[in-house]
This record gives structure tokens, sequence and C-alpha cells, in this order.
């Protein structure tokens, strides 16, 4: 940031206009106004007539405001493992260990979307390749938690309710479930409205 746009920030953090610095300096509103947008420069004692009325060292006014941090990326240890090696957790989980793995990976899925948002932030492209492995992996996540919650539902639905839902112990299955599922809905959709199709 240059001297200009400091001057200004700060002078409007702490709520004063131009000519109430000039009171508070004895530096000219017009040589202020100059000096926020860039026009001129100022003199050393200028500077610090400025830097004391706003109750700052001359320094922060020279302050350059550092890029924003990027952050390393999450642990996911569920999102990242093996299919297959997921597959075995996911397959003997009954009702009680499959709400924890599906809250287990939900809080992956949550941290993947913060680190995502933390490296857009930090001005990472989506073609960093930072970014293009973020989204991979809130795509794995994303697919662990549906299945992970479908498995926990089914469950639940059959212990507390008596029913015969059918439980899957694999990814593949849960995910071949929902896209069944899906394309059943968008047939119906394009039967009941074949206008939008």
């Amino acid at each position: 940031m240059a001297l200009g746009e400091n001057l200004r920030a700060i002078r409007e953090r702490r709520g004063l206009s131009q000519a109430e610095l000039w009171r508070r300096s004895g530096v000219a509103q017009p040589s202020i106004s100059e000096i926020e947008t860039g026009v001129r420069g100022a003199q050393t004692r200028t500077l610090t007539k400025l830097a004391d009325a706003l109750g700052v060292p001359v320094a922060e006014l020279f302050r350059e405001e550092a890029p924003p941090k990027v952050p390393p990326p999450p642990k996911t240890p569920l999102t990242d493992e093996p299919e297959s090696d997921f597959d075995e957790r996911f397959g003997v989980t009954d009702v009680v260990s499959a709400e924890e793995l599906q809250e287990r990976v939900g809080a992956e899925l949550d941290a993947l979307g913060g680190y995502i948002k933390a490296l857009k932030a930090a001005g990472i492209g989506g073609d960093d390749l930072r970014r293009k492995q973020a989204r991979r992996r809130l795509g794995e996540a994303k697919r662990r938690t549906r299945a992970a919650t479908s498995r926990y539902a089914d469950l639940a639905l059959n212990a507390d309710f008596g029913r015969d839902r059918p439980v899957y112990d694999t990814l593949a299955a849960y995910v071949g479930q929902a896209q069944e599922v899906a394309a059943e809905i968008e047939a119906e959709n394009t039967e009941a409205h074949p206008e939008a199709s």
C-alpha cells in the first residue's frame, strides 16, 4: 500500500476528516489531500506531524500489507485413504459407528471447503495445482460423506423402525444407488414435464 493509501486508511479508521487532521496536525488540508491522492510526496517534518496527530509511528504510514498467508492443506486421512481401505472400515459400521464416521468425514469436508476459501483469499487461481487437488479431495469427501450418511440412515431406519432397507458395504454401492435414484427422478420429471427437456 502506498503512503497516500495508508494515510487515508489510518485517518478513516480514526474517524477523522481531512479538515480535522489539518486542525490536529497543522498540515494544511489541501496538502493532506494531495498526499492521500498521490499527487505529491511529503517531507519528513510533515510526515512526523501527521503521524503524531494520528497517534501512530511514521513507519506505519509506509507499512506494506503482507499478502494473505496460504495455509497448509488440512489433514484428511479418511478422504485420502484408498477406497478399498475405506470400504473395509465403512462396511463394518453399525448405527453408532456409521454416525461417527459420517461426522468425521463431514469434518474433513468442512476443512477442505475452508482450505479452498483460504486459497481463493490468498489469490491462488483456479488453475493452480493446489486448488485443483483441493477440489478433487473435496469431491471425494462429499462422496464419502454422502455414502456414510446414507448407510447411517439405512441402519438407523432398520434399527429404530424395523424397516428392511438394504444396507450396502461399499462406497460404490451407495454412489451407484444415488446415481440410479437421480436418474429415476430425472426420468420422472421429464415424463411429467416433457416441455422442459
